[in-house]
């Protein structure tokens, strides 16, 4: 299991009295994984642990960690196909209208595939260095 980071420790962003539970499918999915990307997406999966709000429920869905809230999936993660971390922010697999809809990414880091769909894709070893920023959008983006 990931221990919690001094990040999670610390964010005063968090209204959760506990962290997440982690899901042990999730904890072998990273074991798995080579340590120059697991070791990154592991500080990720333990960022979101501390900060998501109470009822949040770790899982594996399209083959990566992912967080559920109220039955929707909000945030996926995984290794794309050339390697590089991909976080995935949306609001459940079903088309959700999205009029009106809008987040504000202040990072710079999330590319809009739609209007409520946000992705993020960065190499491995930058995971760290914009580590506390990803979690800190993801706090916002599971509050929506």
């Amino acid at each position: 299991m990931v221990e919690a980071s001094s990040f999670e420790r610390s964010n005063p962003m968090t209204d959760a009295t506990t962290p997440v539970p982690a899901s042990p499918d999730v904890d072998r999915y990273l074991a798995g994984l080579a340590p120059e990307q697991g070791g990154p997406l592991s500080r990720l999966c333990g960022g979101i642990r501390g900060i998501a709000p109470a009822g949040t429920i770790e899982n594996i869905k399209w083959n990566g960690p992912n967080y559920a809230l109220d039955g929707t999936d909000r945030v996926t993660l995984g290794i794309d196909p050339r390697g590089k971390v991909r976080v995935v922010m949306h609001r459940g697999v079903k088309i959700v209208d999205a009029e009106g809809f809008s987040f504000d990414d202040d990072t710079g880091l999330v590319r809009w595939a739609a209007a409520d769909r946000g992705v993020i894709t960065l190499p491995a070893d930058e995971i760290d260095r914009h580590l506390a920023s990803i979690v800190s959008l993801i706090d916002r983006w599971l509050r929506l």
